[in-house]
């Protein structure tokens, strides 16, 4: 078994959907002892099948999340999984923070995506932790250039994919989302706290049919978090809303259920693409 450089296991901080999970079974396959964090009525019970130990901790309790990962020994932490930034003003419960989490959200005077990680990600190295990369650690799970299924882009497709990308780039850049999607040169949505299977589920009620939708890392991402993530789900939203291509970010962006997102992507004819970073086109 893989172990961290003190002898202790890896620790696997989850959220939501199915990519902690995978990852754990990919982790696991590569030989590494895992432990792990799971935020109740966010994570998958199903998690606990494929990790060594899982401990339960409320969402926002830093403190006690911090003595678990210490008393399991897991000094190398993988942030994998979504925590929507909805869970800070909904008020469904499953957020209950503690005087350390308070603290940190009164101090940020940017409360995006990528600052309140880097900011938890801090607090996490102050307490002895090291976080690791999810691109180094999940590598196999990323996208690679060029057409992932059956179908290449079209030509207008393409080109709404050359549109449709700095604008991407941009919402990254300002901390709004990572998604965008485009028809005919116009922007039909973008993504913000709602997430992308919204995003691309509202496009198709502005927009009808033959979208593109575009999924860019955000320039200078962290890749200690947060990469793009696209999967069944993804697939399922673009076949409700009549979107034709998905353009993702190659060697940035998780595949998740691989083989099933790209069979299911094959039977609706959807063309799944990936774009190098340095350029629109492979």
């Amino acid at each position: 078994m893989h172990q961290a450089d003190d002898g202790g296991a890896l620790g696997l901080i989850a959220g939501a959907g199915s990519l902690p999970s995978e990852a754990a079974r990919l982790l696991r396959a590569q030989g590494y002892s895992l432990s792990a964090i799971g935020f109740p009525g966010l994570t998958e019970p199903s998690l606990e099948d494929e990790v060594d130990e899982l401990r339960w901790i409320r969402l926002g309790q830093l403190e006690a999340m911090s003595d678990a990962l210490h008393e399991m020994d897991a000094e190398r932490l993988l942030l994998v999984g979504k925590v929507s930034k909805v869970l800070l003003y909904e008020g469904r419960g499953i957020a209950d923070p503690d005087a350390e989490a308070i603290r940190l959200l009164s101090e940020a005077s940017d409360r995006g995506d990528e600052p309140l990680m880097r900011a938890i990600a801090r607090w996490l190295e102050g307490r002895g932790f090291q976080l690791c990369s999810q691109g180094e650690l999940l590598a196999a799970m990323l996208a690679q250039s060029g057409s992932l299924g059956a179908r290449s882009p079209s030509a207008t497709e393409l080109a709404d994919l050359d549109f449709g990308r700095p604008i991407a780039q941009e919402l990254g850049r300002l901390g709004i989302g990572q998604c965008v999607v485009v028809k005919q040169a116009s922007v039909m949505a973008v993504e913000a706290i709602e997430g992308t299977d919204a995003t691309i589920r509202r496009a198709g009620e502005l927009g009808g049919k033959g979208a593109t939708v575009i999924k860019s890392s955000r320039p200078g991402q962290d890749r200690r978090f947060d990469l793009p993530a696209v999967g069944l789900g993804t697939i399922d939203a673009m076949r409700r809303s009549g979107a034709s291509c998905l353009a993702i970010e190659a060697g940035s962006t998780l595949l998740l259920d691989r083989e099933e997102m790209i069979a299911a992507a094959d039977r609706e004819n959807i063309a799944v693409w990936g774009f190098p970073a340095n350029r629109n086109r492979a």
